[in-house]
């Protein structure tokens, strides 16, 4: 979605699903999901959340442990994303699905319900990081941290995935507004 569709949009109206997952990896098609977060923001406020562990059914290696304070052992006894697939969908339902950089969380969900035998979510989508290159031109980072700081949002559990949608949702919730006020 590009400002043209936001402007033409009844944002007030509009309820966003913003979402983040931790991986085994960077490769969508060879990595699993280890945790996903999701923020339903309507009205422009927050008014739901959803978040689980997953069972990747693979070891998280050391550098992700590392990266996301997520191990092994906190996801031994976690569902699979096929036990959580209908959850997920049910939860996004019909709304516009946004992320930070939202290429990379898309492309691991549709490979993980691909790979579980589920039909990917095919939901309008925004990304704040696309809005914020347009938006903040000449910030000099776009990383969900460099705005995150820039915008004055604290992010308290940098790398989990609710914090992340967390943040992405107060991001998306201010751009909005900033976006209104330019019409």
């Amino acid at each position: 979605m590009i400002k043209s569709e936001i402007s033409s949009t009844l944002l007030k109206d509009t309820e966003f699903s913003v979402l983040d997952v931790e991986t085994t990896g960077l490769s969508a098609r060879n990595n699993r999901v280890i945790e996903i977060g999701i923020v339903k923001v309507k009205n422009l406020k927050v008014v739901d959340k959803y978040t689980t562990l997953i069972n990747p059914g693979c070891d998280i290696p050391y550098f992700i442990t590392q990266f996301t304070g997520i191990a092994n052992s906190d996801v031994a006894y976690s569902p699979s994303f096929y036990d959580t697939a209908e959850e997920i969908e049910e939860f996004i339902g019909n709304s516009v699905i946004c992320g930070h950089n939202l290429s990379f969380d898309e492309g691991f969900l549709r490979y993980e319900f691909l790979r579980n035998g589920f039909e990917p979510l095919s939901n309008l989508n925004i990304c704040t990081l696309k809005l914020a290159r347009k938006i903040f031109p000449s910030l000099k980072s776009k990383s969900l941290g460099s705005v995150t700081e820039y915008l004055g949002i604290k992010n308290r559990d940098s790398h989990r995935a609710l914090s992340d949608a967390e943040a992405t949702a107060q991001i998306l919730i201010k751009l909005i507004k900033k976006l209104s006020k330019e019409k």
